[in-house]
């Protein structure tokens, strides 16, 4: 079903159908049995409504999604597919429907492929496999099945001189081999003024037309908008060029209402070298419009001058910033050049998280084999060539770059490389070695233990018994002097040196673990340990269930306090530090300790027996142990909290834990 010519004002979707198959239908007879009320739209019928983004009539756009889901409920043995261009798509409109993404072509796909359309000639199937293993660009180009078939074309033509390693470089040369059918330049000096009048023609129409959202072109119009060009005898009246042209390039096709360009995207090329003759402020102001998509990027291949490649990335970057960030694939310039001056102005914390989901948002825009490329290229200059220190925007980029597929905290990766994760367990060795840090590790043997609590509040249950592998775990939660060795972010210092570091997000805790080699514990690790581990004790502190007992093991009920007790502070009660049967210093009160896992109210209904570590997402992350400033029941070992990991609170901490290598 071609949807360029739907519009619901006039038909039902149903109708519609119906006209369509009435049209290609070979014959009355295939009509009927196709459209027989007992037989329309049963079982083994698949409807495909091609080109969403093509439909002409504002009114059908709107409502095409609501339609199409009637149409999928009366007739529900009927598979119905909609296709269009990811820009034209708002997935909440097909919310119903399930989202199916094009795949590129596979390296086998395209190797038969290339057999194929050069069968019964080895040399130049062999040629061409070289020469796509040889430039990972045109490799890159010929996933996707239409440009494909334009390399193929213009190698046939030119052979390997006419691989060009950008989408308007290899328009251009097809489009070329396919004027030269009805005109040879070098034949003369009239078939090359026929030739150069013929591109400014298709040039003038595709912009007109564009401007005017019109992909058919009727021929009195074409005669109005290109009356100079069309004047000279040697071309002929309107109708007889077009005719021409339609018989001997291919470029265009007749249409209900005169001619189409046979492919969209050839329209888009022509009209983006129209473009060529506007200045970059016409292009910049119709970039606004998502139609205008795939013409201002292939306009920006277009361009051969670099300072008005720069002129249009910063125009567009106070604009349309996902459009910048994909114009840098399109063009010669490398993206680094054109965007770390750009990326280098942005202050503040939430003009480079907006960056980088502008950045997310343009995936889906791009060729699946440029996601990588763009994101790597774009985050390298935002982490490393401008010196990025503030952890939150580094862990959605993080985030972003494990999404594409990439490793990013893996020996070459971007976030190893910006924290110099190479030298961590150096690091670790030298703050272990200086005991002012406060600085340990315990030995936690793995076991099986009871986590949860079925008497208090609703996120403690069910109990359940869970095994954890062993780890090590700090005796004492990370100091002020130990974080004040961390060179992202800047850290307040409560206290003094041996006093627990407060005052930090979770992004800072969970990167500054990373940085010494080690990482925050899971919330079972914690509960684990904190019991007691192998001796754990099914209660509510690890000494047993008596409140009384607490003060003998924990700094609580403090309210007056303004920062927490020094890491090894004696407790007078005892004349002992607070440790715990595995001599975990602190476990519980003092201050909040973060942990690795998201907060889910219900995890332990459905959690994993063995090593959970929490659900996959969430909005705020788990806090355990309570602070100086808490009643007992906050410090009991099952009891579970949890902020944002934007929060900074004074009474949270964090102490590392480490797996057992």
């Amino acid at each position: 079903m071609r949807c360029k010519s739907l519009d619901l004002s006039e038909a039902t979707l149903e109708n519609f159908v119906q006209q369509q198959l009435n049209e290609d239908s070979d014959s009355p007879e295939i009509f009927a049995a196709l459209c027989a009320k007992e037989r329309f739209l049963e079982k083994h019928t698949v409807l495909l409504f091609d080109g969403l983004d093509e439909i002409e009539h504002a009114e059908t756009g709107n409502r095409i999604a609501a339609e199409l889901e009637k149409l999928a409920r009366k007739y529900p043995r009927a598979k119905i597919i909609a296709a269009a261009r990811p820009i034209a798509v708002r997935q909440g409109d097909f919310a119903k429907f399930r989202r199916l993404d094009v795949l590129p072509l596979t390296p086998e796909m395209i190797q038969a492929y290339v057999e194929k359309w050069f069968a019964g000639e080895p040399e130049k199937i062999a040629t061409l496999q070289q020469s796509l293993a040889r430039r990972p660009r045109i490799r890159d180009l010929a996933a996707n099945p239409f440009l494909f078939s334009m390399i193929c074309f213009t190698f046939e033509q030119g052979g390997d001189a006419a691989l060009l390693e950008r989408r308007s470089d290899l328009y251009a040369k097809c489009t070329q081999y396919l004027l030269l059918r009805a005109y040879d330049p070098e034949s003369s000096a009239s078939a090359k003024s026929h030739y150069e009048q013929t591109i400014e023609i298709l040039k003038d129409v595709s912009l007109r037309f564009f401007l005017w959202k019109e992909d058919d072109f009727p021929v009195d119009q074409v005669n109005v908008v290109c009356r100079r060009a069309l004047s000279a005898e040697t071309l002929g009246r309107p109708e007889d060029f077009l005719n021409r042209l339609e018989a001997e390039t291919g470029l265009i096709q007749r249409a209900k209402e005169g001619f189409t360009f046979v492919h969209r995207s050839l329209w888009e090329y022509f009209t983006a070298l129209a473009l060529r003759d506007k200045t970059n402020d016409f292009v910049i102001r119709h970039a606004v419009n998502p139609d205008w998509e795939e013409v201002v990027r292939l306009y920006a291949g277009l361009l051969q001058n670099h300072d008005k490649v720069v002129e249009l990335v910063n125009g567009l970057w106070n604009l349309n910033r996902p459009l910048a960030l994909r114009v840098t694939t399109e063009v010669k310039t490398p993206a680094a050049e054109l965007l770390k001056p750009l990326i280098a102005k942005e202050k503040g914390k939430q003009s480079k998280l907006l960056l980088i989901d502008n950045l997310e948002q343009s995936l889906r825009l791009i060729a699946v084999t440029d996601q990588q490329k763009l994101v790597e290229e774009t985050l390298d200059i935002l982490l490393l060539k401008c010196a990025e220190r503030d952890c939150e925007v580094i862990y959605h980029a993080q985030e972003l770059l494990e999404k594409v597929g990439m490793q990013p905290l893996q020996p070459g990766g971007l976030i190893y490389e910006l924290f110099d994760l190479a030298h961590a367990a150096e690091r670790q060795q030298k703050f272990l070695a200086d005991p002012a840090n406060h600085f340990e590790w315990i030995e936690v043997e793995g076991g099986e233990f009871w986590m949860g609590d079925d008497e208090h509040f609703d996120n403690e249950k069910p109990a359940h018994r869970v095994k954890v592998d062993s780890f090590r775990m700090a005796k004492h939660p990370v100091t002020n002097r130990l974080l004040s060795n961390f060179p992202f972010g800047e850290y307040p210092n409560y206290g003094g040196e041996n006093h627990p570091a407060i005052g930090n997000t979770w992004w800072e805790a969970y990167y500054f673990a990373l940085w010494i080699d080690s990482r925050l514990p899971t919330e079972a690790e914690w509960e684990y340990a904190a019991r007691g581990g192998k001796k754990a004790k099914r209660t509510q502190y690890y000494f047993g269930d008596a409140e009384e007992e607490l003060p003998n093991h924990a700094w609580f009920g403090e309210g007056g306090r303004e920062h927490p007790h020094a890491v090894d502070e004696i407790n007078p009660r005892t004349g002992k530090e607070n440790l715990n049967p595995l001599g975990l210093a602190n476990i519980l009160g003092n201050v909040w300790e973060k942990c690795a896992d998201w907060y889910d109210e219900s995890y332990y209904k459905n959690s994993p027996e063995s090593n959970p570590k929490g659900p996959a997402q969430g909005t705020r992350r788990v806090l355990r142990g309570g602070s100086w400033d808490d009643l007992p029941s906050n410090l009991r070992c099952a009891f579970r909290a949890r902020n944002a990991p934007s929060t900074n609170h004074t009474r949270i901490g964090f102490r590392c834990a480490q797996d057992v290598r």
